[in-house]
């Protein structure tokens, strides 16, 4: 039988991801934020945990001297484009249940927690991968916390207020920095026009004019508060 949870995943990647993940103003905003975060840090090896087609791959790699790259998904149609795309090691993976044998200087996972129903595990998975830095990304908040799972494209939570921060260091991490970031224009109203116009893996130019109106309207958002969450840890010296 098949599994339906990697069947689900590779059928969103075909028909829902796609543009958004290059053209959503909140995709742009969280690479920004990133890049900034991972600025000052050194890294020679990177992993991204739920690389899916590799948008966050010129994010963690550009400028940089990168010897080894490599990425893990669930969704095998994911692993398949990558491949053909980008040099490096891209296997099919669950996060909640292991992750590879080597370990790296920098670890990415962005916009994936929110869709892990163990994402505890996941966590512990990625600081035994993790020798340098994780960066993370996820959403916070109560907007839409309560939506059945098929309208969520696959979230199961949206992290409390500091519950990211704290499961993180019961994983074994110390938290560098995070940044809550969205209010108050990555708002319920925005976020509502935003998913009706990006559900759909090509987005029509009428989409596209509004996603670079309200790219421009976000860099007026806050830095201390809203619903994204950005955040920077290494794993913790044994005390």
């Amino acid at each position: 039988m098949e599994n339906k949870t990697i069947v689900d995943y590779d059928r969103v990647w075909e028909e829902v991801y796609g543009d958004l993940q290059d053209l959503g103003p909140t995709h742009a905003h969280m690479h920004r934020l990133m890049r900034r975060l991972l600025a000052p840090v050194e890294y020679a090896s990177v992993l991204d945990v739920g690389v899916g087609f590799g948008h966050n791959l010129p994010v963690l790699t550009a400028g940089r001297p990168i010897e080894r790259l490599a990425g893990i998904d669930l969704s095998s149609r994911a692993i398949k484009h990558v491949r053909d795309r980008w040099e490096g090691e891209f296997r099919q993976v669950d996060i909640t249940t292991g992750g590879l044998a080597e370990s790296y200087d920098l670890v990415c996972c962005a916009l994936v927690l929110e869709h892990l129903r163990d994402d505890e595990a996941a966590l512990h998975n990625m600081r035994r991968m993790t020798s340098g830095y994780l960066v993370v990304t996820t959403i916070a908040g109560n907007f839409e916390r309560y939506l059945p799972w098929e309208r969520q494209m696959g979230h199961v939570r949206n992290y409390q207020h500091g519950e990211l921060e704290r499961k993180l260091d019961s994983a074994g991490f110390e938290v560098l920095q995070v940044v809550y970031w969205g209010f108050p224009f990555y708002s319920p109203l925005s976020r509502i026009l935003q998913n009706r116009m990006t559900a759909t893996s090509r987005l029509p130019r009428s989409a596209r004019a509004v996603a670079r109106i309200l790219y421009a309207v976000y860099f007026l958002n806050s830095r201390s508060r809203g619903d994204l969450v950005v955040a920077l840890a290494r794993p913790r010296l044994a005390r």
